[in-house]
């Protein structure tokens, strides 16, 4: 199951608990809190997770993380504190690229494909626009960032 996956039937349930605790105004559930302090870039789940009681009203729900395994793969956006709820704004997916670190710099065309080798000049996840300085040419050009660390350009 990918990530996208797990965090979609995540999502499915906050909602279905979004949806009963709607009607009674509130929820009353046990959250994963972490056990210390979480700083900026950390995983949760290697700090340390534990469950904790909280009443959370029903309109709010969809913002928290509600089980475990919305914390799989996930970093810390934020410093979060123990035994506080977790809010999903407070977590990122990991970098797929990293600043100043080499990677790999992908074209395709019909029929034709090329790679070369390129800086990053920021770190951003899969999926994010990201601004990459080619190796030999030294030209700066822009590209999509890819899960496997790989940027895709274009010539659009």
């Amino acid at each position: 199951m990918t990530l996208a996956s797990r965090f979609r039937a995540s999502a499915a349930a906050a909602f279905a608990l979004v949806s009963t605790a709607g009607m009674a105004g509130a929820a009353d559930l046990n959250l994963p809190v972490p056990t210390a302090v979480v700083y900026p870039g950390q995983s949760v789940l290697d700090r340390g997770v534990i469950s904790a009681r909280f009443t959370v009203p029903g309109t709010q729900l969809s913002a928290y993380v509600v089980e475990e395994g919305m914390l799989k793969n996930r970093l810390a956006r934020r410093t979060l504190l123990p035994n506080k709820p977790i809010l999903l704004s407070d977590l990122k997916s990991p970098d797929a690229v990293t600043a100043g670190v080499p990677t790999t710099i992908v074209y395709r065309e019909e029929g034709l494909f090329i790679t070369g080798k390129g800086i990053p000049l920021q770190s951003v996840e899969a999926g994010q626009p990201v601004r990459v300085r080619n190796a030999d040419s030294g030209v700066t050009i822009s590209g999509v960032a890819s899960e496997d660390g790989s940027i895709e350009v274009s010539s659009r």
